[in-house]
């Protein structure tokens, strides 16, 4: 009679732990990218010192200094956005 017994409190503990299998529910977990904050300031315009055709050339060279940063600074999101999807992926 204990193996009887054994026997049949082993199969109700089996069939309890199947009942659980199939309820595992997966929850889907929000990421949001970890971007430094010096990229996401807005860069200041560069000031018009004169009007003479010297101060419209440093002019031009500064916005052309803001357009080679402002391009550095998507470069860098893009690359944590990069990051964020490679680790998604694994």
């Amino acid at each position: 009679m204990p193996r009887l017994a054994t026997g049949l409190l082993s199969l109700c503990l089996l069939a309890l732990v199947t009942g659980c299998a199939g309820s595992v529910k997966t929850v889907p977990v929000v990421m949001t990218p970890n971007v430094p904050p010096h990229l996401l300031t807005p860069l200041p315009a560069p000031p018009l010192t004169n009007e003479s055709n010297g101060g419209l050339l440093d002019l031009l060279a500064a916005y052309e200094s803001l357009r080679r940063r402002a391009n550095a600074d998507r470069l860098g999101v893009s690359q944590i956005l990069q990051r964020m999807d490679d680790d998604d992926a694994e």
